[in-house]
């Protein structure tokens, strides 16, 4: 019996000695993941200090099993959950994830339109402790190697509510720049066009699934991103990305990868 409990505890003392440095450089590596989840909408981020945010939830629990897939076993926590705005597609898969998650901070937009799923979630979250906070205007959030997540609310730049209004997050880190805008429509991009920001980017997460409803050549142009990332479903009824839209992105020579045909997509930095 001695033997079986020291031999033991030399085998896990090896495995630990190969598992640290493993773990060690999984809490340095900057990764971003646009998820997988059919006709919905999630993203997941992983900081260089080990934290991890999630950016919407897509429109079932399948984002559960895509959180598997790029998250360690061992990770349980969700230091970040962003919403960028209530419509199904991309909150259905947030009430299981607070369930199965430890959700640290949760974050929505002030002043958006909701739902009654909304409002579940947000009960929930509070229930579970979670800590909410309503975005009414801009925030940014720093971390480890000088990178942050800005966040700014689309209703701060005047234009019209509807229910497509979204936050508008870009990130950068480790020399790599992103915008992630939700459902936004022409009239926030437009609005951007003229704030007199800074809107040249690395990556950008294509707004509203590439629906012609966003997408314009002007803010594509004003972006110049190196790689259009479109989190689409296979033979959706709503027919994105639209074909006008890939039009424009081919005339401008844009890199192209969508959830629909090339899965997740992963952008990391070790």
């Amino acid at each position: 019996m001695f033997k079986k409990i020291f031999f033991g505890l030399v085998a896990f003392a090896i495995l630990s000695v190969y598992a640290l440095p493993k773990i060690a450089a999984e809490n340095k590596e900057f990764k971003v993941v646009f998820l997988d989840v059919g006709q919905g909408d999630a993203s997941l981020i992983k900081m260089p200090g080990g934290q991890t945010i999630l950016i919407d939830g897509g429109p079932n629990n399948v984002v559960l099993n895509r959180l598997g897939e790029n998250m360690p076993f061992y990770r349980r926590t969700i230091d970040t959950l962003i919403i960028s705005h209530w419509h199904d597609d991309h909150i259905i898969g947030l009430r299981e994830i607070l369930e199965r998650y430890r959700v640290y901070t949760l974050i929505y937009m002030a002043g958006g339109e909701k739902n009654e799923l909304a409002d579940d979630i947000l009960k929930t979250a509070q229930n579970l402790g979670v800590k909410i906070l309503a975005l009414k205007n801009e925030q940014t959030l720093s971390y480890q190697d000088n990178c942050s997540l800005n966040l700014l609310s689309s209703l701060s730049l005047g234009v019209k509510e509807n229910g497509n209004n979204s936050i508008i997050a870009r990130l950068n880190c480790r020399g790599l720049s992103f915008l992630l805008s939700g459902d936004n429509e022409l009239a926030v991009e437009k609005a951007l066009l003229t704030s007199g920001r800074n809107l040249k980017v690395d990556i950008f997460k294509s707004s509203h699934h590439g629906s012609k409803t966003s997408n314009s050549r002007e803010f594509l142009e004003a972006l110049q991103p190196k790689l259009v990332v479109i989190p689409v479903g296979a033979d959706n009824k709503f027919n994105h990305p639209a074909a006008a839209v890939l039009e424009i992105m081919a005339d401008l020579k844009l890199n192209i990868k969508r959830t629909d045909l090339n899965s997740s997509v992963i952008i990391r930095r070790p």
